[in-house]
């Protein structure tokens, strides 16, 4: 990390005024995110994929989620309302734009589940954008890929894959779609099994996205672990989880790898350093951000908030946020997490602060 102080004295020094500071922005935990409209963020299991120099942070709507935020009363309300996007140059300040999936695109309506939206996916060959995400309705029980010729959508069905080659029971669990920008922007499907969630699994894709491969088994957890999602830093590839929590908060874990599909080169299942003292600060592990800049190359890990489907959350006091973002810094390969309820980001050159 990158101190501020040390900055500051660099100035006091030599008599420089740099404008960078002007850049700097609080990412703050705890509260309800406003867009800049004023209006909550409803962005819950999603995923932020940046294209140029915009973050495109897309993520799912439960009608719970606004019931939650108008009354301040706990729900179990989990039917869907939407895909949302929200664009950002700063990582804090978001505008939304027009949902992209709604219950009006065909096919979602009637659906018992949606959740889990991945990254978006840009294919070269075919100009379009692409969006997974886990899907139960009336085209089958399984992963939902949506296509657009634009990232803020609207994005339409292309197909339900409602198997995957080499899974336990045919089909994912908890999963996200890790996209290896430092080598060939090559995209991943990250992903437990439905039952027990027991399995680590990584799929390819198709040259055109639209399906998934057939699985390889990165790891065995009998005691069941979920959330999965990936980053990758240095050429290590991390692979991360959490407990089996339902909607609710949990500790994370990691395992890493410079060979990213074999399974025999990851680290043995540990603790995620920094998020058991207080269960990742309250959340569940959703994704892991990387923020590249004109100078510096930060990481922080996005967590969920399930507050309006667990009353624990409202009892216990833990905040009414539903976004919680949260730095990581490293020492060698072995990655740390800060759980804190502010820090400062500059986007364009990419550093973190607190």
């Amino acid at each position: 990390m990158r101190k501020l102080l040390t900055m500051i004295l660099a100035i006091g020094f030599f008599g420089i005024a740099l404008p960078v500071f002007a850049q700097y922005q609080t990412i703050t935990n705890d509260v309800w995110w406003k867009d800049t409209s004023g209006n909550p963020i409803y962005a819950q299991g999603g995923n932020i994929t940046q294209f140029g120099s915009t973050y495109y942070w897309y993520g799912v709507e439960y009608a719970g989620a606004s019931s939650y935020y108008s009354t301040g009363t706990a729900n179990s309300d989990t039917s869907f309302v939407s895909i949302n996007v929200y664009t950002s140059t700063d990582l804090a300040h978001w505008t939304p734009h027009a949902p992209v999936v709604t219950t009006s695109t065909p096919g979602f309506s009637g659906t018992s589940w949606v959740g889990r939206a991945g990254s978006v996916l840009y294919n070269p060959t075919s100009k379009l954008y692409v969006l997974w995400v886990q899907y139960y309705g009336p085209n089958g029980d399984g992963m939902a890929c949506l296509t657009s010729t634009s990232p803020t959508g609207n994005f339409t069905l292309n197909n339900v894959q409602t198997s995957i080659g080499n899974v336990y029971y045919n089909v994912e669990g908890d999963s996200s779609m890790f996209i290896d920008v430092d080598h060939g922007s090559t995209p991943y499907f990250i992903f437990s099994d439905s039952h027990g969630r027991q399995r680590a699994y990584i799929s390819t894709l198709t040259s055109n996205y639209l399906s998934i491969n057939p699985a390889t088994l990165i790891a065995l957890w009998p005691q069941g672990q979920e959330a999965d999602n990936m980053f990758e830093r240095n050429g290590v590839y991390y692979y991360i989880t959490s407990q089996l929590a339902g909607y609710s908060y949990s500790s994370a874990y990691a395992v890493w790898s410079t060979n990213i599909l074999t399974p025999a080169d990851y680290t043995a299942d540990a603790p995620f350093a920094g998020t058991t003292a207080d269960y990742t600060h309250h959340s569940q592990t959703s994704f892991v951000l990387e923020m590249v800049g004109s100078e510096y190359k930060e990481y922080f890990m996005a967590g969920d908030r399930w507050a309006d489907f667990d009353d624990s959350y409202k009892n216990a006091g833990f905040g009414s946020g539903y976004n919680e973002w949260c730095p990581i810094a490293f020492s060698g390969n072995t990655p740390t997490y800060y759980s804190l309820s502010s820090f400062q980001v500059d986007a364009a050159i990419g550093n973190e602060e607190w």
